[in-house]
């Protein structure tokens, strides 16, 4: 078994499946809801059913005692012009899996596809898994967000090396079926800037998880609710248990967690 095997191994549970809250957005300045207070929110998230949890190096480091019992992926975005030395500081810290965003026809970041090259041999070298995200162009470009667009850079992201792919659903179950099939790692959904209910996002979940996901990485949905525990552990329902999205309401509408 290689290391990047054994990693691998504590983010994706026993039934081949992933739920990984992504809580990585103070690299971006993000400091209210379930972000301004880390040890309560990630303490919920844990004991709710996350499997892994996305951070950055400043939280892995503070909370330490909060993250030693689920999976650990370190966001390395800012880490591409010394790809080595920012793998390194991952691995001194635990790191089960490191996570690179990739964005593909981007005229701003011409090197994008050169600097997602080095990170995933640098995090091989050292046995580290590397989930890639890949975002056509731009997050805000939603015009290139086209299920062509964002088959061509998963496919890209694939080919690149990465050991498990984050990506957006395109909000067409047909559509995705035919992109996972096209490729051959993981396929995590990313959930996005919350905008509405949280009921479509678990149908889409549930339809992505039915066409071929490993699982979802969603962030503001879960730690923009008043709690956190109760939107994973619906979370968990479909993706663990094959819930339906009825079901997995319940966690959310009723007082008792899983």
């Amino acid at each position: 078994m290689t290391g990047i095997t054994r990693r691998l191994n504590r983010i994706v549970a026993r039934d081949g499946r992933t739920l990984v809250l992504a809580y990585d957005h103070g690299i971006d300045g993000a400091y209210h809801a379930g972000m301004a207070n880390p040890e309560v929110t990630l303490r919920e998230a844990v004991a709710a059913g996350a499997d892994a949890v996305l951070t950055t190096v400043g939280i892995a480091r503070r909370f330490a005692a909060q993250l030693e019992r689920v999976g650990l992926i370190l966001n390395i975005d800012l880490g591409g012009n010394d790809a080595e030395m920012t793998v390194r500081e991952a691995v001194q810290l635990g790191a089960d899996m490191a996570k690179f965003i990739f964005f593909p026809w981007n005229p701003e970041k011409p090197d994008s596809i050169v600097q997602t090259k080095r990170v995933v041999m640098a995090c091989h070298e050292y046995g580290l898994p590397l989930m890639i995200e890949t975002i056509p162009i731009a997050f805000e470009r939603k015009d290139a967000h086209t299920p062509e667009n964002i088959a061509k850079a998963a496919r890209i992201g694939c080919e690149l090396g990465g050991d498990i792919i984050k990506m957006h659903y395109p909000d067409d179950q047909e559509s995705f079926r035919s992109i996972v099939a096209s490729l051959y790692r993981p396929v995590v959904i990313l959930g996005g800037a919350r905008v509405g209910e949280l009921r479509p996002v678990l149908q889409n979940v549930r339809d992505a998880l039915d066409a071929g996901a490993t699982g979802v990485t969603i962030g503001r949905y879960i730690w923009e609710h008043e709690q956190p525990g109760r939107v994973i552990a619906a979370l968990a329902a479909l993706i663990h248990e094959d819930a339906t999205v009825d079901q997995a309401m319940q966690h959310v509408t009723t007082s008792s967690l899983r």
